[in-house]
Protein backbone atom coordinates (compact mmCIF):
# COMPACT_ATOMS: atom_id res chain seq x y z
CA UNK A 1 0.00 0.00 0.00
CA UNK A 2 1.53 3.18 -0.96
CA UNK A 3 2.20 5.80 2.53
CA UNK A 4 2.54 9.19 1.79
CA UNK A 5 5.02 11.03 4.10
CA UNK A 6 4.56 14.50 4.75
CA UNK A 7 8.13 14.75 6.72
CA UNK A 8 10.73 13.71 4.37
CA UNK A 9 14.08 14.75 7.17
CA UNK A 10 17.56 15.59 6.48
CA UNK A 11 19.11 12.62 3.52
CA UNK A 12 22.49 13.88 4.92
CA UNK A 13 21.97 12.71 8.33
CA UNK A 14 20.55 9.49 7.48
CA UNK A 15 23.64 8.62 5.26
CA UNK A 16 25.89 9.72 8.13
CA UNK A 17 23.98 7.31 10.55
CA UNK A 18 24.65 4.31 8.20
CA UNK A 19 27.55 5.05 6.31
CA UNK A 20 31.04 3.29 7.59
CA UNK A 21 33.62 5.75 7.79
CA UNK A 22 36.41 4.24 5.51
CA UNK A 23 39.15 6.87 6.46
CA UNK A 24 39.50 9.91 8.41
CA UNK A 25 38.38 12.61 6.90
CA UNK A 26 40.08 16.25 7.00
CA UNK A 27 37.78 19.42 7.56
CA UNK A 28 38.38 22.74 8.37
CA UNK A 29 35.46 22.60 10.60
CA UNK A 30 35.74 23.10 14.13
CA UNK A 31 32.32 21.63 14.78
CA UNK A 32 33.87 18.45 15.66
CA UNK A 33 37.53 18.58 17.12
CA UNK A 34 37.77 15.08 19.14
CA UNK A 35 41.47 14.37 19.00
CA UNK A 36 43.07 11.94 16.82
CA UNK A 37 45.20 9.27 19.54
CA UNK A 38 48.53 8.71 19.01
CA UNK A 39 50.89 5.87 20.92
CA UNK A 40 51.75 8.56 23.41
CA UNK A 41 48.52 10.01 24.05
CA UNK A 42 47.22 10.75 27.28
CA UNK A 43 45.02 7.49 28.94
CA UNK A 44 42.64 10.27 29.93
CA UNK A 45 42.39 11.69 26.49
CA UNK A 46 42.18 8.20 24.80
CA UNK A 47 39.47 7.41 27.15
CA UNK A 48 37.53 10.59 26.70
CA UNK A 49 37.59 10.23 22.56
CA UNK A 50 36.17 6.75 22.73
CA UNK A 51 33.78 7.99 25.19
CA UNK A 52 32.41 10.99 22.97
CA UNK A 53 32.82 9.03 19.89
CA UNK A 54 29.61 6.66 21.20
CA UNK A 55 27.97 9.34 19.51
CA UNK A 56 26.34 9.58 16.21
CA UNK A 57 23.63 10.95 13.98
CA UNK A 58 20.75 9.25 15.31
CA UNK A 59 17.05 8.78 14.03
CA UNK A 60 14.57 8.34 16.96
CA UNK A 61 11.64 6.13 16.79
CA UNK A 62 8.31 8.20 15.70
CA UNK A 63 6.74 7.36 19.05
CA UNK A 64 9.09 8.85 21.11
CA UNK A 65 7.73 11.16 24.29
CA UNK A 66 11.66 13.46 24.56
CA UNK A 67 9.47 15.22 27.17
CA UNK A 68 9.98 12.77 29.72
CA UNK A 69 13.72 12.24 29.52
CA UNK A 70 16.38 14.43 31.61
CA UNK A 71 18.04 16.03 28.94
CA UNK A 72 19.72 19.04 30.00
CA UNK A 73 20.56 22.00 27.32
CA UNK A 74 22.64 25.26 27.73
CA UNK A 75 24.65 24.53 31.12
CA UNK A 76 27.32 22.67 32.18
CA UNK A 77 26.51 18.51 33.36
CA UNK A 78 28.50 15.56 35.05
CA UNK A 79 29.65 13.38 32.72
CA UNK A 80 27.44 10.31 34.37
CA UNK A 81 24.27 12.51 33.88
CA UNK A 82 25.15 13.04 30.34
CA UNK A 83 25.44 9.47 29.77
CA UNK A 84 22.42 8.92 31.45
CA UNK A 85 20.52 11.37 29.29
CA UNK A 86 21.64 10.67 26.04
CA UNK A 87 22.57 6.65 26.15
CA UNK A 88 19.31 6.02 24.56
CA UNK A 89 20.47 8.16 21.42
CA UNK A 90 24.10 5.92 21.28
CA UNK A 91 24.25 4.32 18.13
CA UNK A 92 28.04 2.16 18.65
CA UNK A 93 27.93 1.76 22.68
CA UNK A 94 31.00 1.31 24.48
CA UNK A 95 31.49 -2.22 26.13
CA UNK A 96 31.06 -0.05 29.60
CA UNK A 97 30.21 3.27 28.86
CA UNK A 98 28.84 4.00 32.37
CA UNK A 99 32.45 2.46 34.29
CA UNK A 100 34.47 5.25 31.60
CA UNK A 101 32.09 7.97 32.64
CA UNK A 102 32.56 7.11 36.44
CA UNK A 103 36.63 7.17 35.90
CA UNK A 104 36.65 9.87 33.63
CA UNK A 105 34.16 11.73 36.04
CA UNK A 106 36.84 10.23 38.93
CA UNK A 107 38.17 12.32 42.29
CA UNK A 108 42.00 12.70 43.30
CA UNK A 109 45.09 15.04 42.61
CA UNK A 110 44.89 13.67 38.97
CA UNK A 111 41.44 13.17 38.80
CA UNK A 112 39.72 14.04 35.19
CA UNK A 113 37.00 15.92 36.64
CA UNK A 114 34.67 15.49 33.64
CA UNK A 115 31.59 18.12 33.08
CA UNK A 116 29.82 18.55 29.94
CA UNK A 117 28.25 21.58 28.13
CA UNK A 118 25.46 20.82 26.11
CA UNK A 119 23.65 22.70 23.67
CA UNK A 120 21.20 22.10 21.23
CA UNK A 121 19.71 24.22 17.67
CA UNK A 122 17.67 23.58 15.22
CA UNK A 123 18.11 23.20 11.59
CA UNK A 124 17.07 26.87 11.21
CA UNK A 125 19.69 27.79 14.18
CA UNK A 126 16.95 28.53 16.42
CA UNK A 127 18.60 27.66 20.06
CA UNK A 128 16.91 24.58 22.30
CA UNK A 129 16.50 24.83 25.56
CA UNK A 130 15.04 21.75 27.23
CA UNK A 131 13.49 18.15 26.42
CA UNK A 132 10.37 19.84 26.19
CA UNK A 133 11.08 22.42 23.59
CA UNK A 134 13.01 19.51 21.31
CA UNK A 135 10.32 17.33 21.87
CA UNK A 136 8.13 20.08 20.36
CA UNK A 137 10.09 20.73 17.78
CA UNK A 138 10.65 17.08 16.13
CA UNK A 139 6.76 16.47 16.79
CA UNK A 140 5.93 19.04 14.22
CA UNK A 141 6.13 17.05 10.81
CA UNK A 142 7.51 19.84 9.08
CA UNK A 143 10.27 20.32 11.03
CA UNK A 144 13.92 18.36 10.11
CA UNK A 145 16.74 17.81 12.87
CA UNK A 146 18.14 19.16 15.63
CA UNK A 147 21.78 19.56 16.23
CA UNK A 148 23.58 18.40 19.73
CA UNK A 149 27.16 20.40 20.47
CA UNK A 150 28.87 18.26 23.47
CA UNK A 151 32.30 20.09 24.78
CA UNK A 152 33.58 17.19 26.85
CA UNK A 153 36.18 19.34 29.50
CA UNK A 154 38.50 16.87 31.55
CA UNK A 155 41.90 16.82 33.06
CA UNK A 156 44.98 14.79 32.00
CA UNK A 157 46.20 11.81 34.04
CA UNK A 158 48.84 14.15 35.74
CA UNK A 159 46.24 16.79 36.44
CA UNK A 160 46.42 19.04 33.89
CA UNK A 161 43.48 20.61 31.69
CA UNK A 162 43.39 18.83 28.92
CA UNK A 163 42.08 20.41 25.54
CA UNK A 164 38.20 20.05 25.36
CA UNK A 165 36.93 17.48 23.55
CA UNK A 166 34.24 19.04 20.96
CA UNK A 167 31.63 16.46 19.26
CA UNK A 168 28.00 17.14 16.98
CA UNK A 169 25.85 14.71 16.40
CA UNK A 170 21.96 15.29 14.89
CA UNK A 171 18.75 14.07 16.26
CA UNK A 172 16.30 13.24 13.57
CA UNK A 173 12.59 11.88 14.69
CA UNK A 174 11.43 9.51 12.00
CA UNK A 175 8.01 10.73 10.12
CA UNK A 176 4.81 8.84 11.14
CA UNK A 177 4.00 6.95 7.85
CA UNK A 178 0.29 8.19 6.89
CA UNK A 179 -1.52 6.61 5.67
CA UNK A 180 -3.31 7.49 2.27
CA UNK A 181 -7.21 7.75 3.44
CA UNK A 182 -8.93 4.33 2.05
CA UNK A 183 -11.92 4.82 0.31
CA UNK A 184 -12.85 1.82 -1.13
CA UNK A 185 -11.71 -1.91 -0.94
CA UNK A 186 -12.17 -4.23 -3.46
CA UNK A 187 -12.02 -7.77 -2.40
CA UNK A 188 -11.79 -11.05 -4.21
CA UNK A 189 -11.04 -14.77 -4.45
CA UNK A 190 -11.89 -17.75 -5.93
CA UNK A 191 -15.13 -18.38 -4.56
CA UNK A 192 -16.67 -21.68 -6.62
CA UNK A 193 -13.58 -24.73 -7.34
CA UNK A 194 -14.04 -27.38 -9.27
CA UNK A 195 -12.22 -30.68 -8.81
CA UNK A 196 -12.24 -34.18 -10.17
CA UNK A 197 -12.84 -36.96 -8.01
CA UNK A 198 -10.08 -38.68 -6.46
CA UNK A 199 -8.16 -35.33 -6.32
CA UNK A 200 -5.74 -34.30 -3.26
CA UNK A 201 -6.89 -31.90 -0.46
CA UNK A 202 -3.49 -31.02 0.42
CA UNK A 203 -3.26 -28.22 -2.19
CA UNK A 204 -6.63 -26.62 -1.07
CA UNK A 205 -5.54 -26.09 2.36
CA UNK A 206 -2.45 -23.46 1.27
CA UNK A 207 -3.32 -20.13 1.73
CA UNK A 208 -2.70 -18.90 -2.09
CA UNK A 209 -5.18 -21.61 -3.21
CA UNK A 210 -7.71 -19.12 -2.15
CA UNK A 211 -6.26 -16.17 -4.46
CA UNK A 212 -7.12 -14.11 -1.87
CA UNK A 213 -6.44 -10.13 -3.01
CA UNK A 214 -7.65 -6.79 -1.23
CA UNK A 215 -7.08 -4.18 -3.65
CA UNK A 216 -7.20 -0.56 -2.08
CA UNK A 217 -8.76 2.38 -4.49
CA UNK A 218 -5.11 3.05 -5.89
CA UNK A 219 -5.02 -0.55 -7.44
CA UNK A 220 -2.43 -1.21 -4.20
CA UNK A 221 -2.60 -4.80 -2.85
CA UNK A 222 -2.98 -5.35 0.94
CA UNK A 223 -2.72 -8.97 1.35
CA UNK A 224 0.59 -9.55 2.88
CA UNK A 225 1.80 -6.01 2.38
CA UNK A 226 3.72 -5.47 5.67
CA UNK A 227 2.75 -6.57 9.31
CA UNK A 228 0.11 -3.60 9.49
CA UNK A 229 -1.50 -4.84 6.60
CA UNK A 230 -3.63 -8.26 5.32
CA UNK A 231 -2.68 -11.52 6.23
CA UNK A 232 -4.43 -14.37 4.97
CA UNK A 233 -4.95 -17.89 6.17
CA UNK A 234 -7.19 -20.88 5.63
CA UNK A 235 -9.16 -23.79 7.34
CA UNK A 236 -7.70 -26.79 7.35
CA UNK A 237 -11.52 -27.84 8.10
CA UNK A 238 -14.06 -28.55 5.42
CA UNK A 239 -17.85 -28.12 6.06
CA UNK A 240 -20.72 -30.13 4.26
CA UNK A 241 -23.02 -27.39 4.12
CA UNK A 242 -23.02 -23.21 3.64
CA UNK A 243 -24.38 -22.43 6.76
CA UNK A 244 -21.91 -25.06 9.04
CA UNK A 245 -19.15 -22.22 7.65
CA UNK A 246 -20.93 -19.70 7.98
CA UNK A 247 -21.43 -20.69 11.70
CA UNK A 248 -17.75 -21.70 11.75
CA UNK A 249 -16.82 -18.51 10.33
CA UNK A 250 -18.77 -16.35 12.99
CA UNK A 251 -17.56 -18.64 16.14
CA UNK A 252 -21.17 -19.79 16.51
CA UNK A 253 -22.09 -21.17 19.66
CA UNK A 254 -24.44 -23.83 17.83
CA UNK A 255 -21.70 -26.94 17.71
CA UNK A 256 -20.69 -27.07 14.12
CA UNK A 257 -19.20 -30.44 12.71
CA UNK A 258 -15.82 -29.73 10.29
CA UNK A 259 -14.81 -33.06 8.36
CA UNK A 260 -10.63 -33.19 7.80
CA UNK A 261 -10.77 -34.10 4.19
CA UNK A 262 -7.58 -36.02 2.89
CA UNK A 263 -8.48 -36.65 -0.63
CA UNK A 264 -11.57 -35.54 -2.62
CA UNK A 265 -13.27 -39.20 -2.93
CA UNK A 266 -17.03 -38.40 -2.67
CA UNK A 267 -18.38 -38.04 -6.07
CA UNK A 268 -20.97 -34.99 -6.45
CA UNK A 269 -20.15 -33.40 -3.16
CA UNK A 270 -19.90 -29.61 -2.45
CA UNK A 271 -17.91 -28.80 0.38
CA UNK A 272 -17.32 -25.60 1.83
CA UNK A 273 -14.13 -23.73 3.78
CA UNK A 274 -13.72 -20.70 5.02
CA UNK A 275 -10.73 -18.05 4.61
CA UNK A 276 -9.64 -15.45 6.89
CA UNK A 277 -7.95 -12.27 6.16
CA UNK A 278 -6.44 -10.66 9.90
CA UNK A 279 -5.41 -6.97 10.35
CA UNK A 280 -4.82 -4.78 13.07
CA UNK A 281 -7.28 -2.53 14.91
CA UNK A 282 -5.73 0.21 13.63
CA UNK A 283 -4.58 -0.28 10.27
CA UNK A 284 -6.17 1.48 7.30
CA UNK A 285 -7.78 -1.05 5.78
CA UNK A 286 -9.72 -1.51 9.66
CA UNK A 287 -10.40 2.30 9.72
CA UNK A 288 -12.38 1.75 6.06
CA UNK A 289 -14.37 -0.83 7.00
CA UNK A 290 -15.96 1.56 10.14
CA UNK A 291 -16.36 4.09 7.50
CA UNK A 292 -18.33 2.06 5.21
CA UNK A 293 -20.27 0.73 8.26
CA UNK A 294 -21.08 4.44 9.02
CA UNK A 295 -21.40 6.14 5.60
CA UNK A 296 -21.25 3.77 2.61
CA UNK A 297 -22.44 5.93 0.44
CA UNK A 298 -19.07 7.47 0.65
CA UNK A 299 -16.60 4.70 1.44
CA UNK A 300 -16.55 1.51 -1.02
CA UNK A 301 -16.69 -2.35 0.05
CA UNK A 302 -17.01 -5.21 -2.87
CA UNK A 303 -16.47 -9.09 -2.71
CA UNK A 304 -16.31 -10.39 -6.00
CA UNK A 305 -18.24 -7.32 -7.29
CA UNK A 306 -21.08 -7.69 -5.09
CA UNK A 307 -21.98 -5.54 -1.77
CA UNK A 308 -21.58 -7.85 0.84
CA UNK A 309 -24.42 -7.43 2.96
CA UNK A 310 -23.53 -9.58 6.12
CA UNK A 311 -27.01 -12.74 5.68
CA UNK A 312 -27.17 -16.13 5.31
CA UNK A 313 -28.11 -15.59 1.58
CA UNK A 314 -24.90 -12.77 0.85
CA UNK A 315 -23.53 -13.97 -2.16
CA UNK A 316 -19.99 -13.19 -0.97
CA UNK A 317 -20.12 -14.47 2.32
CA UNK A 318 -18.35 -11.77 3.91
CA UNK A 319 -17.88 -11.09 8.07
CA UNK A 320 -16.13 -9.51 9.89
CA UNK A 321 -15.35 -9.76 13.75
CA UNK A 322 -12.51 -8.67 16.71
CA UNK A 323 -9.79 -11.00 18.20
CA UNK A 324 -9.39 -9.62 22.14
CA UNK A 325 -6.88 -10.59 25.22
CA UNK A 326 -10.12 -10.27 27.40
CA UNK A 327 -11.25 -6.95 27.02
CA UNK A 328 -8.55 -5.97 24.59
CA UNK A 329 -9.01 -5.86 21.04
CA UNK A 330 -5.92 -7.36 19.77
CA UNK A 331 -6.83 -8.04 16.17
CA UNK A 332 -9.36 -7.95 13.44
CA UNK A 333 -10.40 -10.60 11.18
CA UNK A 334 -12.41 -10.83 7.63
CA UNK A 335 -13.64 -14.14 6.57
CA UNK A 336 -15.24 -15.23 3.57
CA UNK A 337 -16.68 -18.78 2.10
CA UNK A 338 -15.59 -20.78 -0.42
CA UNK A 339 -17.06 -24.02 -2.10
CA UNK A 340 -14.89 -26.96 -3.45
CA UNK A 341 -17.22 -29.28 -5.80
CA UNK A 342 -16.03 -32.76 -6.52
CA UNK A 343 -16.91 -34.25 -10.29
CA UNK A 344 -17.99 -37.83 -11.21
CA UNK A 345 -16.17 -40.83 -11.37
CA UNK A 346 -17.19 -40.84 -15.11
CA UNK A 347 -15.61 -37.15 -15.54
CA UNK A 348 -12.14 -38.33 -13.79
CA UNK A 349 -11.90 -41.22 -15.81
CA UNK A 350 -10.94 -38.53 -18.79
CA UNK A 351 -7.44 -37.89 -19.70
CA UNK A 352 -7.30 -35.18 -21.70
CA UNK A 353 -4.67 -33.50 -24.09
CA UNK A 354 -4.47 -29.65 -25.82
CA UNK A 355 -4.53 -29.86 -29.54
CA UNK A 356 -5.32 -26.97 -31.97
CA UNK A 357 -7.54 -27.93 -35.02
CA UNK A 358 -10.58 -27.84 -36.39
CA UNK A 359 -13.21 -30.79 -36.36
CA UNK A 360 -15.82 -31.05 -39.28
CA UNK A 361 -19.35 -33.50 -38.52
CA UNK A 362 -19.77 -35.95 -41.24
CA UNK A 363 -22.99 -36.72 -43.12
CA UNK A 364 -24.82 -39.71 -41.97
CA UNK A 365 -27.13 -38.16 -39.85
CA UNK A 366 -28.78 -34.60 -39.69
CA UNK A 367 -26.86 -33.59 -36.53
CA UNK A 368 -24.75 -35.27 -33.45
CA UNK A 369 -25.09 -35.04 -29.97
CA UNK A 370 -22.84 -33.72 -27.64
CA UNK A 371 -21.65 -34.85 -24.20
CA UNK A 372 -20.90 -32.77 -21.04
CA UNK A 373 -17.79 -33.08 -18.70
CA UNK A 374 -19.70 -35.93 -16.91
CA UNK A 375 -20.19 -37.11 -20.65
CA UNK A 376 -24.14 -37.28 -19.91
CA UNK A 377 -26.13 -36.31 -23.37
CA UNK A 378 -26.70 -32.48 -23.51
CA UNK A 379 -30.54 -32.61 -25.29
CA UNK A 380 -30.72 -28.73 -26.21
CA UNK A 381 -27.44 -28.70 -28.49
CA UNK A 382 -26.22 -30.57 -31.26
CA UNK A 383 -23.89 -30.04 -34.07
CA UNK A 384 -25.34 -29.40 -37.86
CA UNK A 385 -23.71 -32.21 -40.47
CA UNK A 386 -21.15 -30.96 -42.64
CA UNK A 387 -19.99 -28.13 -40.38
CA UNK A 388 -16.44 -27.34 -38.81
CA UNK A 389 -15.85 -26.54 -35.18
CA UNK A 390 -12.88 -24.96 -33.41
CA UNK A 391 -11.34 -27.46 -30.88
CA UNK A 392 -9.01 -27.01 -28.32
CA UNK A 393 -8.67 -30.47 -26.19
CA UNK A 394 -9.19 -34.24 -26.98
CA UNK A 395 -9.73 -36.49 -23.89
CA UNK A 396 -9.84 -39.97 -23.97
CA UNK A 397 -11.34 -42.82 -21.19
CA UNK A 398 -10.27 -45.92 -19.83
CA UNK A 399 -12.57 -47.81 -22.41
CA UNK A 400 -10.48 -46.13 -25.02
CA UNK A 401 -13.64 -43.68 -25.86
CA UNK A 402 -12.48 -40.73 -27.55
CA UNK A 403 -13.74 -36.90 -27.80
CA UNK A 404 -13.24 -33.43 -29.03
CA UNK A 405 -13.89 -30.44 -27.06
CA UNK A 406 -15.99 -27.83 -28.95
CA UNK A 407 -17.28 -24.84 -26.25
CA UNK A 408 -16.80 -25.07 -22.79
CA UNK A 409 -17.89 -28.02 -21.14
CA UNK A 410 -19.01 -29.82 -24.53
CA UNK A 411 -17.88 -32.72 -26.36
CA UNK A 412 -18.20 -34.42 -29.33
CA UNK A 413 -17.49 -38.17 -30.30
CA UNK A 414 -14.53 -39.08 -32.56
CA UNK A 415 -16.37 -40.62 -34.56
CA UNK A 416 -18.97 -38.31 -35.49
CA UNK A 417 -16.31 -36.21 -37.11
CA UNK A 418 -12.98 -35.44 -39.40
CA UNK A 419 -10.21 -33.53 -37.37
CA UNK A 420 -7.62 -31.63 -39.07
CA UNK A 421 -4.69 -29.78 -37.78
CA UNK A 422 -5.56 -26.75 -40.05
CA UNK A 423 -2.90 -27.63 -42.87
CA UNK A 424 -5.54 -28.40 -44.80
CA UNK A 425 -7.95 -26.40 -43.67
CA UNK A 426 -10.29 -23.82 -46.10
CA UNK A 427 -8.61 -20.92 -44.47
CA UNK A 428 -7.59 -18.03 -47.02
CA UNK A 429 -8.77 -15.83 -48.80
CA UNK A 430 -11.94 -16.02 -50.90
CA UNK A 431 -12.55 -15.82 -54.58
CA UNK A 432 -14.79 -15.71 -57.25
CA UNK A 433 -16.89 -13.43 -55.15
CA UNK A 434 -20.39 -11.74 -56.48
CA UNK A 435 -22.91 -9.70 -55.24
CA UNK A 436 -26.39 -10.96 -54.44
CA UNK A 437 -29.60 -9.54 -52.78
CA UNK A 438 -31.53 -12.31 -50.86
CA UNK A 439 -31.82 -14.00 -48.13
CA UNK A 440 -29.97 -17.48 -46.38
CA UNK A 441 -32.49 -19.76 -44.40
CA UNK A 442 -31.31 -22.30 -42.45
CA UNK A 443 -32.92 -25.66 -41.79
CA UNK A 444 -34.24 -26.39 -37.71
CA UNK A 445 -34.43 -27.07 -34.81
CA UNK A 446 -33.68 -23.87 -33.63
CA UNK A 447 -30.85 -25.70 -31.53
CA UNK A 448 -29.07 -26.68 -34.70
CA UNK A 449 -26.18 -24.91 -35.01
CA UNK A 450 -24.10 -22.98 -37.96
CA UNK A 451 -20.41 -22.45 -38.05
CA UNK A 452 -19.63 -18.92 -38.71
CA UNK A 453 -16.11 -18.04 -40.80
CA UNK A 454 -13.95 -14.70 -41.07
CA UNK A 455 -12.67 -13.40 -43.99
CA UNK A 456 -9.56 -15.15 -43.92
CA UNK A 457 -11.91 -18.61 -43.77
CA UNK A 458 -11.15 -19.17 -40.17
CA UNK A 459 -13.69 -20.49 -37.70
CA UNK A 460 -15.53 -17.53 -35.68
CA UNK A 461 -15.19 -19.35 -32.03
CA UNK A 462 -17.80 -17.07 -30.02
CA UNK A 463 -20.82 -16.76 -32.54
CA UNK A 464 -22.92 -19.66 -34.93
CA UNK A 465 -25.83 -18.91 -36.14
CA UNK A 466 -29.03 -20.74 -34.74
CA UNK A 467 -31.35 -23.14 -37.18
CA UNK A 468 -34.97 -21.94 -38.30
CA UNK A 469 -33.62 -18.76 -38.85
CA UNK A 470 -33.37 -16.47 -41.86
CA UNK A 471 -29.80 -13.97 -42.89
CA UNK A 472 -29.84 -11.16 -45.47
CA UNK A 473 -27.19 -11.67 -47.51
CA UNK A 474 -25.73 -9.28 -50.29
CA UNK A 475 -22.44 -11.43 -52.18
CA UNK A 476 -21.31 -15.13 -51.73
CA UNK A 477 -17.85 -16.48 -52.84
CA UNK A 478 -15.83 -19.94 -52.55
CA UNK A 479 -13.36 -21.15 -49.84
CA UNK A 480 -10.06 -22.46 -50.63
CA UNK A 481 -11.85 -25.83 -50.81
CA UNK A 482 -14.25 -24.91 -53.75
CA UNK A 483 -17.12 -24.43 -51.15
CA UNK A 484 -19.56 -21.77 -51.58
CA UNK A 485 -20.05 -19.51 -48.54
CA UNK A 486 -22.38 -16.48 -48.14
CA UNK A 487 -22.30 -13.07 -46.24
CA UNK A 488 -24.10 -12.61 -43.70
CA UNK A 489 -22.89 -9.86 -41.78
CA UNK A 490 -19.91 -7.98 -41.48
CA UNK A 491 -16.53 -10.22 -41.66
CA UNK A 492 -18.80 -13.13 -41.28
CA UNK A 493 -19.88 -16.11 -43.83
CA UNK A 494 -21.83 -18.83 -43.74
CA UNK A 495 -20.87 -22.19 -45.72
CA UNK A 496 -23.53 -23.62 -48.26
CA UNK A 497 -24.61 -27.40 -47.55
CA UNK A 498 -26.91 -29.24 -46.34
CA UNK A 499 -29.58 -27.55 -44.39
CA UNK A 500 -28.55 -23.54 -46.05
CA UNK A 501 -30.44 -22.49 -48.42
CA UNK A 502 -30.18 -19.53 -50.28
CA UNK A 503 -33.55 -17.26 -51.54
CA UNK A 504 -33.32 -14.22 -54.26
CA UNK A 505 -35.40 -11.31 -53.30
Amino acid sequence: MKKSIKYAGIAAATLLAVAPVAAPVVSSSTQNTVQAATTDTDANTSAMNDFAGQYKDYTIASGTDLSKTALVFGKAQSLTAFQTAFSSFVKYPLQNAAGAAATLAGTGDKAAAATVDVSAVTSNGTKVNSADELNGYLKDDTTKAVTITATFNYKTTDGATATPITKTFTLTKAAVEQATALKSAAISYDKNINVEYGTSAADYKLVDSSNLSVKDNEGNELVGNGDDEINPSISQQFYTSYNDAYNAANGSTTTVKGVDVSTFDQPNTTYYQVITGSFTPDSAFATLLTNHATTPANYGLTVNGATPTGSYTDPTSFQTASQKDGDTVTGKIFTVIRSITVGSKEAADWTTEDVDGVVTTKSDSAYYTLKNDDNDTITNRALAKNTAWKTNAVRTNSNGDKQYRVATGEWIDANDVTFSDGSSSSEGAYTDEQALNGKVTLDGPSSFIYMLYNDNGEAVSNRALAGDSAWYTDKKATNADGVTVYHVATGEWVQAGSGVNYVAY
